[in-house]
């Protein structure tokens, strides 16, 4: 093929030749520049041609993908390469233009040659094997070998509670010794791996898609999929254990006296709050009690008591509260004090808010001196109530006192010394949020949330106690107090109710005496905010007291206390009607109005009638500007409205100028009675 090419180049440098010669003889200076391009084009041929004379075309590559899985066909850059196939020795006549890494599903001699323009290399081959994964290799020392070229995974689930194995519920944490993978390699041969990666590890609810990886070589790996339902384990067992002291008759069963534990699948065991116990109320005696949740249950015996069969004994020393003896209500306890100067501590865990008094009992003495002093502390050591026992009463029971669950003492000491025994109870009454929450004897740390329209109790407990309580107002709301207590044959004051706001004086007052059982305050009209109740005593009673803040709520129509002044005066359109109430016997009310232009007026006074020809009411114009109040079209400046006086009591003040205006309505002799004032022309 070179002396084919040399030929044709010496054929076409002696045609340029040639004619070089010709136009010379008759252009010199359009020769000249032929025989520049023909030279050019000599020598770009004579480059083609050496280059072709000194190297032929050189042949491709035959290699394989990094991970075994395809054959690879390489180049020089700018050279295109042709390939085909030979099976059994039979080689396809047909030459495939290489464009992509190919596979083979058996063994066979891929034959390759590079092109560029008409030109083509000498074809080169290679012997290819394929194993039964479809991995190929070239044979002799190049073959794979042990290499892995799959992988399988299992999951290890058994029984968890060996401690050994995984387990499919929800939140466990994967551990490599729950995954078994099994590589193949391409002979065919399997062995167990450990070196692998599996994510996600922790285990959520529904299926998890768990992949697990094996690196055969850098950034060359296999994979494959386990499939693990996380589930939430089920309750297997329950262990219910009873936390309270001494069992009682009256001692109501609630979930609040067991310590429960629930065993899962799992093998995690957490403690439930939730479950139901049957039954709940103990008989004297042995008790079976089952503790049920989710179908599951544990009975366990409980032995009560009847306390009124049961006296316990004071254990010295217990001089100090750190060594005070530990007591539960209802339960008589007997003590006596050794010496003049010793002291008796007891200490009371009270887990249920309730009513407590302390019952002293002793042996009968025919003396009137007072020998015990028996106090009742809270957890600071402060005195709650206190009480005397003497030797002619052989029972003494203290005032009540309201407490709520926490640990309070008892402490007995000498007044005038005796060595006798004495016997305490601590007497109590569960009690709902109904009743008084103490301490509540200052007005702005302790003072009790109550709500509008519930009725709640509470105590004096002492002379000097003082109980406040809290509640606010959302909107403009008509209010009054309904105080109520047991009948006594007394006619002194006991109790004193207030009701005052954050920053106003006393709103409404009730003073309640013995004989009088019931008693309902006067009505005010409250706008929104927060609002208190102190009650204390006057002579002091420790009967319960009970009282309602009663409410109705009010329209747009009806005064905005405090309206006692012009500053704070309530506005009435012109043409309309306000009902307002004179809500204690120094209230005034302001109202106020607009007159744009000189006009005449009617004030309307409405009000219920009642058998009184006392004035109650009295009402009064005035203007900005004036300096007093102005005379109605009758000469006067003070209306008075009576109780009789006619349903509708109207004063008339004619051409009155533009400008503002205000009514004042105050009383002569006091009623709580609601009235209505209307302005018109």
């Amino acid at each position: 093929m070179n002396s084919v090419i040399i030929r044709f180049i010496i054929e076409i440098v002696v045609f340029i030749s040639s004619v070089t010669i010709a136009f010379a003889e008759h252009d010199p200076d359009t020769v000249k520049e032929k025989i520049l391009l023909a030279g050019s084009v000599i020598v770009a041929i004579a480059a083609i041609a050496s280059f072709f004379l000194i190297n032929d075309v050189p042949t491709p590559d035959i290699d394989r993908e990094a991970d075994y899985s395809a054959i690879v066909l390489s180049a020089e850059k700018g050279m295109k390469i042709e390939y085909r196939i030979s099976t059994n020795g039979d080689a396809s006549d047909d030459w495939i233009k290489y464009e992509a890494p190919f596979r083979l599903e058996k063994n066979a001699v891929v034959y390759a040659r590079a092109t560029t323009l008409w030109f083509k290399s000498e074809q080169v081959f290679r012997d290819v094997y394929v194993s039964e994964n479809g991995l190929v290799y070239f044979g002799g020392a190049d073959e794979p070998g042990d290499m892995v070229v799959n992988i399988k995974a299992a999951y290890n689930y058994t029984d968890a509670s060996d401690g050994n194995a995984g387990n499919h519920y929800v939140g466990y944490e994967l551990k490599k010794s729950d995954i078994k993978v099994l590589g193949t390699d391409m002979k065919g041969n399997e062995k167990e791996l450990t070196d692998f990666t599996y994510s996600p590890k922790v285990l959520s609810a529904g299926k998890n898609d768990i992949q697990i990886e094996y690196s055969i070589a850098a950034d060359i790996s296999v994979k494959t999929y386990i499939h693990i339902n996380g589930d939430t384990p089920a309750m297997i067992k329950l262990d219910a254990k009873y936390l309270g002291g001494n069992i009682y008759l009256d001692t109501v069963l609630d979930n609040s006296k067991f310590d429960v534990e629930a065993t899962y699948e799992d093998g995690t065991i957490k403690t439930i709050t939730e479950y139901s116990i049957s039954p709940t109320e103990l008989k004297e005696g042995k008790n079976e009690i089952t503790i049920t949740k989710d179908g599951l249950s544990d009975t366990i015996e409980l032995t009560a008591i009847d306390k009124e069969t049961i006296t316990e004994i004071e254990t010295e020393p217990n001089d100090e509260i750190r060594t005070a003896n530990e007591i539960d209500v209802n339960v008589k306890y007997t003590g006596m004090l050794y010496e003049s100067d010793d002291i008796d501590y007891y200490k009371l865990r009270l887990d249920k808010k309730g009513k407590l008094i302390i019952k002293m009992t002793h042996p009968k003495m025919d003396v009137d001196g007072d020998f015990w002093v028996v106090s009742f502390l809270n957890q600071e050591e402060d005195i709650r109530v206190e009480m005397t026992s003497s030797g002619r009463d052989v029972e003494t029971t203290s005032s009540p006192v309201r407490a709520t669950p926490g640990i309070y003492y008892i402490k007995v000491s000498s007044y005038n010394y005796s060595n006798e025994k004495y016997t305490l109870t601590l007497l109590f009454e569960e009690e709902n949020d109904s009743y008084e929450s103490e301490p509540n004897d200052n007005l702005n740390s302790q003072a009790m949330p109550i709500e509008l329209d519930y009725a709640y109790t509470g105590n004096i407990t002492s002379e000097n106690d003082i109980d406040y309580y809290k509640f606010s107002i959302n909107d403009k709301r008509k209010v009054w107090v309904d105080f109520s207590h047991d009948k006594t044959s007394s006619n002194d004051v006991f109790w004193e109710l207030s009701l005052f706001g954050d920053s106003d004086g006393s709103l409404l007052n009730i003073r309640s005496t013995g004989e009088n059982a019931k008693t309902t305050s006067d009505r005010v009209r409250l706008p929104a905010g927060n609002y208190y109740i102190r009650i204390n005593s006057y002579y002091w009673s420790d009967l319960d007291y009970t009282f309602c803040v009663c409410s109705e709520q009010e329209g747009s129509e009806t005064e905005n206390e405090d309206n006692g002044d012009y500053a704070s005066a309530t506005p009435i359109d012109h043409g309309s009607s306000i009902i307002g109430n004179i809500q204690s016997d120094g209230d005034v009310d302001f109202y106020k109005f607009d007159l744009h232009d000189t006009t005449s007026i009617k004030v309307a006074f409405t009000h219920s009638r009642f058998d009184s020809s006392d004035t109650f009411w009295q009402f009064e114009l005035y203007s900005a500007d004036s300096s007093g109040a102005i005379s109605n079209s009758e000469d006067y400046t003070t209306i008075g409205i009576a109780g009789n006086s006619s349903k509708n009591v109207s004063s008339k003040w004619y051409s009155l100028p533009a400008g503002t205006y205000y009514l004042k309505v105050y009383n002569y002799y006091y009623n709580n009675s609601d009235y209505k004032i209307t302005v018109s022309d």
